[in-house]
């Protein structure tokens, strides 16, 4: 009988059993509820969402594209553009990172009439400075300040990166970028607070055997006004107008290539006075600056296009085309 529990004994039992179970429950979902929550920085709160950093991300990948054949056709070596990174972070963040001495550009971004910066390398600009001067293109050792002349230089190069960075933009907004100032490091291009949340995009450049980094900033009230556009599914909307575009311009050219054109073989050129045009008789001789044997020139619409040597096929006139004539921008003449 000492072995038999009284009702009072076996309620106790189930009143501890329930409360150990209601202890559990509660702990697995405090541990669930820790799971699910996020440290969260009020300090430098992420104003762009992840499809505005892919969308930037884009951009910048046809900047770089664009960028890399328009700077090994400037310095005549070959030029690698790749992008690195796209990332927020807050302004004194950026700056921080920043080596110096070192050139740091504020550009103008109009519209919405804002500052930017473009940050360039030590290595990066003593190798650019080097080709735009005459040399192979090689960084210096030791960083130095640059001298007049050099940011002269180094100007102009940067103004041609930001008509291209200019470019790239057009796929969301009609923008220009303009070169405002060339200061000597981060500490003279305070263009924003220092808690403002950037966006920072990083680009690796390969300029013959040298590298280094070519830096954007974009603070966020810079691109607010552009945000409405910076939305994904806008973006691949305007890829499949694109493909519109393209399907259109085959239609064109395939329209264009039944268009006739006048091709005249000049055989050859010369110079004479009034006098002397007026002075012709039958029999009189000209003398051409053309030669026996040597190439004539091909003129297709009024223009210079081939060289070429001329012959018979048949019982008809003919050429043959030995050299097609370029001008110094790779288009014909």
């Amino acid at each position: 009988m000492g072995n038999i529990l009284s009702q009072e004994e076996i309620d106790a039992l189930l009143s501890a059993f329930s409360q150990q179970e209601e202890d559990e429950s509660v702990e697995g979902k405090g541990a669930l509820d820790m799971r699910q929550v996020r440290p969260y920085d009020f300090r430098r709160p992420d104003k762009f969402s992840k499809d505005q950093i892919r969308v930037l991300e884009m951009i910048h990948e046809t900047f770089a594209r664009s960028l890399s054949p328009w700077m090994s056709s400037y310095f005549r070596i070959p030029v690698r553009v790749s992008l690195d990174s796209v990332s927020q972070q807050s302004f004194d963040e950026f700056l921080a990172s920043l080596e110096l001495p070192s050139v740091t550009v504020v550009f103008d971004m109009e519209p919405p009439s804002d500052r930017g910066i473009a940050w360039m390398s030590p290595d990066l600009t003593s190798a650019v400075l080097d080709r735009c001067l005459g040399g192979p293109g090689r960084s210096v050792v030791k960083a130095r300040e640059l001298t007049d002349i050099e940011e002269s230089v180094l100007r102009g190069v940067m103004v041609r990166i930001l008509d291209m960075l200019s470019m790239a933009w057009e796929q969301i907004a009609q923008v220009t970028f303009s070169l405002s100032n060339l200061a000597s490091g981060p500490q003279f291009a305070q263009i924003t607070s220092g808690t403002e949340t950037v966006g920072r995009i990083d680009l690796r450049i390969t300029l013959g055997d040298s590298s280094g980094d070519l830096r954007l900033c974009f603070p966020y009230p810079l691109l607010q006004p552009l945000i409405p556009r910076m939305a994904i599914e806008r973006w691949f909307r305007r890829e499949s107008d694109s493909e519109k575009d393209a399907e259109a311009g085959e239609a064109l050219r395939k329209r264009l290539a039944s268009v006739e054109v006048p091709v005249v073989l000049e055989v050859g050129r010369a110079t004479i006075s009034v006098r002397e045009f007026l002075d012709l008789e039958v029999g009189d001789v000209i003398k051409l600056d053309s030669r026996y044997g040597k190439d004539l020139v091909v003129r297709v619409g009024g223009r210079k296009k081939f060289l070429a040597r001329p012959g018979v096929v048949g019982r008809r006139f003919a050429f043959q085309v030995n050299r097609v004539v370029h001008d110094r921008g790779g288009t014909l003449t």
